[in-house]
């Protein structure tokens, strides 16, 4: 309805303009044309009593014709010497305009005549006499046509814009249907149901755009909705094990009323306590991930110290032989986070390395960009699960490895910190056998949260950002 009275008012007012500029270049159509219909028959008149008096004049040029009502002739004295038709003995005008001269006259009221007249008058001379052809004609069938003509569109007009209202109204109410199906689709599509689509019509226009756009969001939320459910269900599957220890051994002490004995407490309750801790840390850093990017503290941050440390860590473990190529590159980024996702990185190559893990270093000057290689000799990451291997809670192959105590989130958090960095993660075969993880980060400044992210603070972290170089 708001379209129908705002486009009908468009075409109202449309008509209105186009109606006045009609009628005006109506109306200076008929000016034109009584006044060249007048001004020209006085100035034959002239240009003949010029050549040859009075005598010389036409008698046709004398008589009342279409565009012409009146002809008159004046001499020098006052004294009507020619009218046309007969009895208009009394000067009409009283102009005097000069030998060959033209004057128009405007509402001339004729005496014994009704009406306004208008027309020219011109001056002439023979023999030393001055005068004045005067030619007029009738506003009357002029201004009647006009004001027919307007009376016309008036009548006209409010038949016309009812119409064109009314085509509007169907036509706008033809072009919205989709739309109106669209919210209809919409309304009925719930948090439990997000598999129904919108209907997308076939006019190829911007509703279609629109059920585009509305479909593609919908996809998205239904695998956002997918990702949610899966993580839930990974992450209360992940934490019912060690629930499960902690909720037994207490129900045991409960039931036999006996003490825990402090070797339990050391070896059983106090790991997986501490297991789900880390678990519960790293869900919630996932989660400030999903929804604004990990947070960074930035600073300058020498990568060589970071991964020399590393080094020293693993030595000391004696889980395997440890080969670095440790070279000094400095980056802008966050320490601590850059850290963990070495140390996860780390932590998976020595829990699948059969006896040697390698470590190397390379600045890439023309990326701007610096890359780290941790390398082990283990059985490998098949092809086809690479991708997958960074989902969270994935874990592929169980005998993989010696230990699996992992929850799954070491990898997926190692790669959300390296895009914080501007960077990224790929695993590829190595060399000799085994895997081999490439972690990329920029050298020069990045934002925190990813590479194109706007700086900001995370004060719901606790971690103030600072970014200072």
């Amino acid at each position: 309805m708001r379209s129908t009275i705002v486009a009908t008012s468009m075409v109202a007012i449309a008509m209105i303009v186009g109606a006045m500029i009609m009628l005006f270049m109506l109306y200076r159509y008929q000016d034109r044309q009584m006044y060249e219909s007048t001004g020209t028959r006085s100035y034959d008149i002239a240009h003949q009593i010029n050549e040859g008096g009075l005598t010389n004049v036409d008698p046709e040029l004398l008589s009342p014709t279409t565009g012409i009502d009146i002809v008159q002739i004046v001499n020098s004295s006052g004294a009507v010497v020619v009218a046309a038709p007969r009895g208009n003995d009394v000067p009409i005008s009283d102009l005097s305009p000069g030998w060959y001269s033209t004057q128009r006259i405007d509402n001339v009221e004729v005496p014994g005549r009704s009406g306004m007249y208008c027309g020219q008058v011109t001056g002439a001379r023979f023999d030393g006499i001055d005068y004045n052809v005067i030619t007029l004609v009738s506003t009357h069938a002029y201004s009647s046509m006009l004001l027919g003509t307007a009376a016309i569109l008036a009548i006209e007009f409010p038949v016309v814009i009812l119409i064109a209202g009314a085509a509007i109204y169907f036509f706008v109410g033809r072009a919205l249907v989709p739309v109106t199906r669209i919210t209809k689709q919409v309304s009925a599509i719930t948090s439990s149901d997000l598999s129904r689509r919108v209907p997308v019509p076939s006019t190829d226009d911007d509703v279609t755009t629109l059920a585009i756009t509305m479909n593609n969001m919908l996809d998205r939320l239904e695998q956002s909705r997918v990702r949610q459910l899966e993580f839930v269900g990974d992450a209360s599957h992940e934490l019912r094990s060690p629930l499960t220890t902690l909720v037994g051994i207490l129900d045991l002490a409960d039931d036999t009323d006996s003490p825990i004995d402090v070797e339990t407490v050391r070896t059983i309750l106090l790991p997986e306590a501490l297991r789900m801790n880390s678990m519960v840390a790293d869900l919630l850093l996932l989660a400030r991930a999903d929804e604004r990017g990990i947070p960074l503290t930035v600073d300058e941050v020498d990568l060589d110290d970071i991964v020399g440390s590393e080094v020293q860590r693993l030595r000391s473990l004696g889980l395997a032989k440890v080969n670095a190529d440790v070279i000094p590159i400095r980056v802008i980024g966050d320490s601590d986070k850059l850290l963990r996702a070495i140390r996860n990185l780390t932590d998976n190559a020595a829990h699948h390395a059969t006896s040697t893990i390698t470590m190397k270093m390379k600045k890439n000057t023309n990326l701007s960009t610096a890359t780290i290689e941790v390398i082990d000799d283990g059985p490998g990451v098949p092809e086809a699960v690479r991708e997958k291997i960074f989902d969270r809670f994935y874990r592929h192959d169980l005998d993989r490895g010696r230990h699996q105590m992992g929850s799954g989130l070491g990898l997926p958090i190692a790669m959300e910190i390296a895009r914080a960095h501007g960077g990224t993660i790929t695993v590829t075969d190595a060399p000799g056998g085994g895997a081999r993880f490439t972690m990329t980060v920029r050298t020069e400044t990045t934002t925190p949260g990813g590479p194109d992210a706007p700086t900001s603070d995370h004060s719901s972290t606790g971690d103030p950002l600072v970014a200072r170089r």
